[in-house]
């Protein structure tokens, strides 16, 4: 029992080094410093999702078939290669490399870490305090990223080999606490006979009949995915935004340490949130602001721009541990892994599409109506599935 509850903090120890990535901030600056366009930084950005899109229901599937630390193990190797790749390339090819690396590395943690403290917490009956660990989980990880951005930013004034040399050295280090953590004890997958690709396919169709049977998830889920969608192409097309807005890369490092600390706040106050006010609440509240801080985003001046994306990115650290322990209690152990990678293969699959088109259209139309026309899709997409949930309950009616 003492060694279970030792994977907890074994597994914060292995979050903080895990997200030391110190280009997280500036991987858009290095690549345009490198002679790349937006409408190729987009395309990389691309394959990157592409990577996670093939496979990160399969790596889910490995997480629940083969265990929570052996996934973990295997996305950490990818880290050190995507370290590497990105210190020695040089041209569009190699580039390639190292971000199908990236989505590798994400499909194996994705739902992983998750899994393993959600079954932790369980052999302990400790459930209802997984909001509170998966808080402090998402705090350590912006923790840790905030310090990373923070770091690179004077990293990056020195050489870009100090960011991704350091980058390969943190993740070498994030291997220890992984020796140590004990996986825990969960309900053993059905055993399915034939050949192994055949026990694939079931637990496949078990993350399916899980979203089929608990139609509740439906809207958190599709609002998450969209929402998540549009904040990555805040964050990283954000960094050139702020470079044109004048800010210089110490300043731009500086912004996103902000934010990330600010996030840790966020995330270590979710389990307090969510024992005040009911989910839904907190959904549909949650999207108004939103879409607010997204206006403001847009058509603020520039230091209101600022305050903007910090507010529009502590909406999605508050909320994404209030989500997670949403879905989690529809879960069972034999799946758990496997629906959070579905959760992401659909997010991911968003991604791959829209960040590419917004890098070619803001070379021709520029930032302020490449945003608006983002605002734009995400409003119709998110009311227009609204309205559409609320007819169909009103039918069955």
């Amino acid at each position: 029992m003492a060694l279970r509850q030792n994977n907890i903090y074994l597994l914060y120890f292995y979050i903080f080094f895990a997200q030391l990535f110190f280009d997280r901030a500036l991987w858009v600056i290095y690549l345009g410093d490198k002679g790349l366009t937006f409408g190729e930084i987009g395309i990389l950005e691309a394959f990157l999702h592409l990577a996670i899109v093939l496979f990160e229901v399969p790596t889910g599937m490995v997480a629940d078939l083969y265990g929570r630390k052996v996934s973990l193990v295997i996305g950490n190797v990818f880290s050190l290669l995507y370290g590497l790749f990105m210190l020695i390339s040089g041209t569009f090819s190699m580039f390639t490399l190292a971000f199908l690396s990236m989505g590798l590395l994400v499909t194996f943690h994705s739902g992983a870490e998750q899994a393993f403290a959600y079954d932790t917490l369980k052999n302990q009956n400790r459930e209802k305090d997984y909001t509170r660990v998966i808080g402090s989980m998402t705090a350590l990880s912006l923790l840790s990223l905030s310090l990373a951005k923070f770091l690179g930013g004077f990293m990056a004034d020195i050489s870009w080999e100090w960011v991704y040399g350091s980058t390969i050295i943190t993740h070498v280090l994030a291997i220890i606490p992984l020796l140590f953590m004990k996986e825990p004890d969960r309900e053993k997958p059905e055993e399915v006979t034939g050949r192994w690709y055949h026990q694939w396919v079931h637990q496949f169709k078990l993350g399916i009949d899980v979203w089929r049977r608990n139609s509740v998830i439906h809207q958190p889920v599709v609002l998450f995915i969209l929402a998540s969608a549009v904040m990555v192409i805040i964050v990283f097309y954000g960094q050139e935004y702020f470079i044109q807005l004048g800010y210089s890369p110490v300043v731009v490092g500086a912004v996103f340490t902000i934010e990330g600390l600010l996030g840790v706040a966020m995330a270590k106050i979710a389990y307090r949130v969510e024992r005040r006010f009911k989910f839904f609440n907190i959904l549909y509240y949650g999207l108004g602001m939103f879409l607010l801080f997204f206006v403001l985003f847009i058509f603020a001046s520039d230091w209101a721009i600022l305050l903007s994306f910090l507010f529009l990115a502590q909406l999605l650290s508050l909320f994404e541990p209030i989500f997670s322990s949403f879905v989690q209690q529809f879960l069972k152990s034999t799946i758990r892994s496997t629906f959070l990678s579905l959760i992401g293969l659909l997010e991911s699959f968003v991604i791959m599409i829209s960040f590419p088109l917004f890098g070619f259209a803001i070379e021709r139309i520029g930032f302020t109506k490449g945003f608006t026309g983002l605002l734009i899709i995400f409003f119709i997409l998110a009311a227009g599935y609204l309205v559409s949930q609320r007819v169909k309950l009103h039918r069955k009616s």
